[in-house]
């Protein structure tokens, strides 16, 4: 199974839902994720689970009864790897949104990735 497909497939939901916090399970690559959306101001914050050392919770955020995160989109899947070069890395929503790509200086935003001008595998799009 994919774990990121499934922690956004949770993440989605509790947004439809109005939940104020979901679990999603705990890995590195989730880790990295998470922190990229914290910074970018999509979530509130996240935290190692009570009771459970295999998932984090995440505090989702809302303004005025809307969610801040309107999508996420898994973009490369176990089935089918999506890699872009550093010139050909996708803008999401005409930079409304934002692609997390995972590449050989670590996990990090298309705007980072274009300062750097490095490419690599797409994760994620993220609006």
């Amino acid at each position: 199974m994919d774990r990121l497909a499934n922690a956004f497939t949770k993440i989605r939901n509790a947004v439809a839902r109005m939940h104020a916090t979901v679990n999603v399970s705990k890995s590195v690559m989730m880790s990295e994720v998470l922190s990229i959306l914290k910074r970018e101001g999509y979530i509130v914050d996240f935290k190692d689970a009570e009771g459970d050392r295999y998932s984090y919770t995440v505090e989702l955020k809302y303004v005025n009864g809307k969610s801040v995160l309107q999508g996420i989109k898994r973009v490369s899947k176990v089935s089918r790897r999506v890699y872009v070069k550093a010139d050909a890395i996708p803008r999401v929503y005409n930079n409304y949104g934002i692609a997390i790509l995972t590449t050989s200086r670590g996990v990090m935003t298309d705007k980072e990735a274009r300062n750097l001008g490095v490419g690599g595998e797409v994760i994620c799009y993220v609006w």
